[in-house]
């Protein structure tokens, strides 16, 4: 028994060496995404630096509230749950065992529990209670391999959560914009409206005094339904955008329904950050969640194949049964009998059909596929950050152009003014130098949300602050 009790601890440490040893996959790294290097900052509350107080609410009320989010922090409870369910199995297992039989016994002597017993010549009761202990020793580490696998599900499941985190923050970022893009578009093409039906009046005028013919006369009217029958459409696309933003930052019904989404600065006034990298190449590893989620699943496959392979050899269990016991189960506590039991059983494999073997090709065949998901998640990550350099740089260069544009039709505009005020132009010149403006207008909007959608697009593309170090530290 004492040799029993010093080899408990090292029993009780269950090792998974039946699974092989975990080395992550070499992927070759770039120095460089296209010859941008990284600026050292703290990305983890990006959306600051666009500096719109109503984005800032709104990004936290998403952090609170989101469904994603939600979901994301459920599957987290579920994981650690799972972990403990499989730690504890490496545990011993202690419960309390109770028997009460009532009867005569002829001979007035009964042996039970290892004790003889004298009973009295009349009807008794033999009762036992006691503690039950039940062990199965993890010699080959399936127990431990479970174990493991389990907390590497938790971290996966914590990353997950992050991933979650900043695929809400980065389309609530996009949705406010496009919003307020939205907007924009709304108040220009209701200035065009006005523009329209006032060059269409001009030239209904021009028609009835003969200045003009039928066909000038249908352009204008043309050009004046256009614009109409775009503004419905128009503010149909605002309307769906706050509705999509009302929910992803988790608003309840009647929110959404009574309770429209407050507006801050305008689109152009919204500052667009600096378009670097906060990373290296070789740090986006450790700096994307979705590619720390899928090494950690990677990591559970691994201590899967140590899980199966363990079904190869014998399971050893031990069970230990102490208590007290009496003829009479109303005076069991006065008990001068006391009585334990110590014992052992194996069971081995020996013939199971390719059972065995085909659990350990299917762990194997599983975590083959995580190599696989593992290695796709890096070269979408590096994608997704090329993708989000090139469109930064394009937005940029659409965006100074559709700037020029628009200083140049407000400068015509001006010029037209001035021309009409000394006589050289006629009001039609005017409104038509306006619609210009308007155009340009339009597609300067369009060009500053590529711009900032670009830009949401590179923090995402980067992690967004994310560090696996910090979720780890959090869940040990």
């Amino acid at each position: 028994m004492k040799k029993v009790v010093f080899l408990l601890p090292f029993l009780l440490s269950g090792c998974a060496w039946l699974a092989p040893h975990y080395k992550r996959p070499e992927v070759a790294l770039p120095k460089t995404c296209d010859g941008v290097g990284a600026v050292a900052r703290d990305d983890r509350e990006w959306w600051q630096r666009y500096g719109d107080p109503v984005l800032d609410q709104l990004e936290s009320e998403a952090q609170q509230r989101s469904d994603d989010i939600a979901l994301a922090k459920t599957s987290l409870s579920q994981a650690q749950a799972q972990y403990s369910y499989a730690f504890a199995n490496q545990l011993p297992s202690i419960s309390v065992a109770g028997s009460d039989a009532y009867g005569k016994f002829a001979d007035g002597k009964v042996r039970a529990m290892g004790q003889s017993f004298q009973f009295p010549n009349k009807t008794s009761n033999f009762g036992f209670v006691g503690g039950m202990l039940n062990y199965e020793l993890d010699l080959w580490g399936k127990n431990a391999s479970l174990s493991q696998a389990a907390k590497a599900g938790v971290k996966g499941a914590a990353y997950a959560q992050d991933a979650a985190r900043l695929s809400v923050a980065a389309g609530v970022a996009k949705l406010y914009f496009s919003l307020r893009a939205l907007d924009r578009n709304v108040a220009i093409l209701k200035d065009s409206i006005r523009t329209q039906d006032d060059i269409l009046a001009l030239v209904q005028h021009q028609y009835d005094v003969g200045a003009v013919d039928a066909l000038l006369l249908q352009d204008a009217t043309e050009r004046r339904d256009t614009v109409h029958a775009a503004l419905p459409d128009m503010e149909d696309q605002r309307n769906n955008a706050e509705s999509a933003l009302s929910v992803l930052v988790g608003r309840s019904p009647q929110d959404l329904i009574q309770t429209g989404i407050a507006r801050g600065q305008e689109i152009d006034n919204l500052k667009v950050p600096d378009p670097t990298l906060s990373v290296l190449p070789s740090e986006l590893l450790e700096r994307r969640p979705d590619i720390a989620m899928h090494e950690q699943m990677l990591i559970a496959s691994n201590f899967n194949i140590g899980y199966a392979r363990a079904a190869y050899f014998p399971s050893i269990s031990l069970a230990s049964l102490a208590g007290v016991n009496n003829i009479d189960i109303d005076n069991l506590y006065r008990a001068t009998s006391r009585s334990w039991t110590l014992g052992a059983a194996m069971a081995a494999p020996v013939l199971d059909f390719g059972r065995t073997q085909s659990g350990v090709k299917l762990a194997k065949a599983n975590k083959n596929q995580q190599v696989i998901l593992y290695q796709q998640s890096i070269r979408t990550a590096f994608k997704e950050v090329r993708d989000a350099l090139l469109a930064q740089n394009t937005a940029s260069e659409r965006d100074a152009d559709n700037i020029a544009r628009d200083e140049a039709a407000q400068q015509k505009l001006h010029l037209t003014t001035l021309r009409l005020n000394q006589g050289y132009a006629s009001q039609i010149d005017v409104l038509a130098a306006q619609s210009t403006v308007q155009l340009t207008e339009l597609s300067r909007v369009k060009a500053r949300l590529q711009r900032l959608d670009a830009s949401v697009d590179l923090y995402k593309a980067t992690g967004g602050g994310f560090t696996a170090s910090a979720v780890e530290g959090k869940n040990r």
